[in-house]
């Protein structure tokens, strides 16, 4: 007799039992006391980038460029690593090496796909045409099924890199192999670690100076009216820089869940501020459960007014609606419209599909009156309920900041992409695509494209420079012109919204910033950059990393350059 065939969806969870079995515990490879050895070695020595070099391409060795990319050499299985050393500082990248299912770079997760012929095949899945999966496995091998032949489809936890990658090294090998990591950045990324370049990185007539710095996972900014920097600490403090000082005690101090990307992650201030005090956040509490939460304080000299916080409104349940890594893609951003309003980003937490849903508020932008009520011309409220009624576009993958444009009132918001950057045109009752499609461009008129778009790294700060002059503020060139960042890539760059289609749509304004995250235009003219020298925040999380800068114009205009922002 011949054994019962065993159904794809068994087998898809059978081996998904026996992978998790084989996964090292959380807190440490497998081989504990070796990794523990190579981690404090290569902390601890320089290592040679030449022999790391080696190593990379070796085939019969470590064969990183089997899979991965460095300087245009290498394969396209995992990301491209050309900018790693810019990403992530040294004990991350050991981190990476040893234990590399402990952080997956979202878009590299494997996954597991049962077929109906009875196999069960894992790597990175990509959509192909007519609904197919195409399956590149750790081999680089490529097996594309149909998508009449999927019977299941589960993600993974485990990365395709190997755990044991490293075994075969020696301590002085391994140090070699971090060392050529940290040297892979294009000639526009920073030293991680070391904040803002000399003035070489800046327009000729610019300087830079350091504001403040011994901040914790810094997340967003707001400018006061009075020359006031808020600023959030993913950790729950909202701190004040006066003076071009930071102030001991915090403005406030919020209870948050801080793991990942969650925490204290929005702050604005009234268009009012000066007659009513109002300071607006945006963070994730963990009680009763993870969620979105405004919440608005009074000002009563540099802190809050005793018993001033008041919630104005509350997200969904994080537990309930999935995700790759739950607490990931949390956005946050918070501003005020031209009209008055409060605007509210939210990220889809990984979870892709809720960034359609309109019983979901996650993937959206939020409309809400400054009291936190539900404004009576919002676009969706024939087809939503309660809190889902502040739903004003819907279809964004993690739209960390944005900003509105005071003289026109122009909206753009920056997505960070699964597959390509994005900053779209904030409109009523958008869709903005995701996950129906990945970032970038698009015929399809149910689809809010994005006007510009770069290759996929992490776009974040969006400010709008004065349109009119301002004693001390930018040259005529740059007024009116939008301008973002991008924390991977470690530049600023400003664009013409009136242009911003032309072959090269943007200029970089300034390089060599160690993780950006957000920036803004004070009264003064002058430019605050927020740098925050970390990914997430995690068990390798170092407080006290962050700083503030602030970037002035002091010299005669330069001549006009016609190419700024195209």
């Amino acid at each position: 007799m011949h054994p019962s065939p065993i159904s794809p969806a068994i087998a898809l969870v059978a081996a998904l039992v026996l992978a998790q079995a084989l996964v090292p515990a959380a807190d440490g490879p497998a081989s504990a006391p070796d990794a523990e050895a190579l981690s404090r070695f290569a902390l601890g020595h320089e290592g040679d980038p030449a022999l790391g070099r080696s190593l990379f391409f070796d085939e019969s060795r470590a064969a990183c460029s089997r899979c991965h990319k460095a300087g245009g050499e290498g394969g396209e299985v995992g990301p491209d690593l050309s900018d790693v050393g810019a990403k992530l500082d040294r004990p991350y990248l050991v981190e990476s090496v040893l234990e590399p299912s402990r952080q997956i770079v979202e878009g590299y997760r494997a996954s597991l796909v049962a077929t109906a012929d009875g196999r069960v095949l894992s790597g990175l899945v990509r959509a192909g045409e007519d609904g197919s999966l195409v399956i590149v496995d750790s081999e680089a091998r490529v097996t594309t099924v149909p998508a009449d032949q999927v019977e299941q489809r589960s993600d993974s936890d485990l990365s395709q890199m190997p755990d044991d990658l490293a075994a075969s090294l020696s301590p002085e090998e391994f140090a070699g192999l971090i060392s050529y990591l940290g040297t892979l950045r294009t000639s526009e990324q920073p030293t991680p670690g070391g904040g803002i370049k000399g003035p070489a990185s800046l327009p000729p007539g610019f300087v830079r100076e350091t504001f403040a710095e011994g901040l914790t996972g810094v997340t967003a900014l707001a400018v006061a009216p009075d020359g006031r920097v808020f600023v959030c600490e993913q950790v729950g403090r909202l701190r004040v820089v006066k003076d071009g000082a930071l102030l001991p005690e915090p403005f406030a101090t919020l209870e948050v869940d801080d793991h990942w990307e969650r925490g204290l992650i929005g702050v604005a201030v009234d268009p009012d501020f000066d007659r009513n005090g109002f300071v607006y956040t945006v963070s994730v509490a963990a009680s009763p459960y993870p969620h979105h939460q405004v919440t608005r304080f009074t000002a009563e000299g540099d802190r809050a007014a005793p018993g001033s916080a008041v919630v104005l409104f509350e997200g969904d349940d994080q537990r309930t609606l999935g995700g790759k890594v739950p607490a990931g893609h949390q956005g946050g951003a918070i501003h005020f419209g031209p009209d008055g309003m409060l605007y509210v980003a939210l990220g889809e937490q990984t979870a892709e599909s809720p960034a359609q849903r309109l019983d979901s508020l996650l993937g959206k932008i939020l409309r809400l009156d400054p009291d936190g009520s539900i404004p009576a011309d919002n676009p969706f409220l024939d087809r939503t309920e309660g809190k889902y009624r502040a739903i004003w576009a819907i279809g964004c993958r993690n739209v960390f900041t944005f900003a509105f444009q005071p003289e026109t009132g122009l909206m753009l918001l920056n997505d960070v992409g699964g597959e390509a950057e994005e900053i779209n045109v904030g409109r009523p009752g958008a869709d903005y695509g995701w996950p129906v499609i990945e970032h970038g461009p698009t015929d399809r008129p149910e689809i809010a494209g994005p006007i510009h778009w770069y290759p996929t790294a992490s776009i974040c700060g969006g400010a709008f420079c004065p349109a009119s002059p301002v004693p001390g503020g930018f040259p005529a060139e740059y007024r009116g012109k939008y301008f973002f960042m991008d924390f991977v890539k470690g530049w600023i760059r400003a664009l013409d919204p009136d242009d911003p289609r032309r072959p090269v749509p943007a200029r970089t304004f300034a390089l060599g910033l160690a993780r950006p995250v957000d920036l803004a235009f004070s009264p003064d003219g002058s430019l605050y950059v927020l740098l925050r020298d970390a990914w997430v925040r995690d068990s390798k999380f170092e407080p006290g990393t962050g700083s503030l800068h602030r970037i002035r114009y002091v010299g005669p205009s330069p001549p006009p350059r016609p190419d700024v922002g195209r």
